[in-house]
């Protein structure tokens, strides 16, 4: 991996959209709770706190779909927040992407071969990222090994790599929006934050009239 660029850094603010029940939405927007990170082994973006970017209509309709799937009866809300993506894996770039070939690399030759790689789901599963989701993890270890007193000590001309604040990322899902789209139903953009302190705030969402 080379040197974090400047681009990597995203300059604006963000904002997301986090469905949860109505009970865990009141704590946070009170200030007495914060949104909890998911550490799944199927999170597509990796660890972190997951919202939906400018999409509070999705975010609703996918906790609604997941406490269904679950069998829970709560009333579902959702959760606004003011994001400071900071340093980015951007995965709608370049350079992000690049880093993902890096991981996959590393992954593959700490597990001893692709049939030990844990797979990504498909058809209903899609929303399975066990793949995806470890390499991604593993492009952040990379990043911290660089960061430990044994490595700078052995590489003392490269400058260790900061921690990624946020991860980005577009999913498509939910077959085509007409007869042949390559448009899908539910395509969506997430951002996934891994540094708390990314999050500016929180509030309420106005509903549309």
């Amino acid at each position: 991996m080379t040197a974090s660029s400047r681009y990597e850094l995203l300059p604006s603010f963000l904002i997301g959209f986090h469905g949860t029940d109505q009970k865990t939405a009141e704590k946070v927007l009170s200030g007495k709770s914060h949104l909890t990170v998911s550490e799944n082994d199927y999170d597509w973006l990796g660890h972190g706190i997951y919202f939906w970017e400018y999409s509070p209509l999705r975010a609703e309709q996918f906790v609604r779909e997941k406490f269904k799937w679950q069998g829970r009866k709560e009333k579902v809300a959702v959760v606004g927040a003011i994001i400071d993506p900071g340093l980015c894996l951007n995965l709608l770039d370049a350079r992000g992407l690049s880093y993902l070939e890096v991981g996959y690399d590393a992954l593959l030759t700490a597990r001893g071969g692709v049939e030990f790689l844990p797979k990504n789901g498909e058809g209903k599963e899609l929303w399975m990222r066990k793949l995806d989701c470890a390499v991604i993890n593993t492009v952040h270890e990379l990043r911290a090994v660089t960061r430990t007193v044994e490595w700078q000590e052995a590489n003392p001309e490269i400058a260790p790599l900061q921690s990624y604040d946020t991860v980005r990322g577009a999913f498509w899902e939910g077959g085509p929006i007409y007869p042949g789209a390559r448009i899908e139903r539910k395509n969506h953009v997430q951002i996934c934050v891994r540094n708390s302190a990314s999050i500016i705030g929180y509030f309420r969402p106005i509903p549309d009239s």
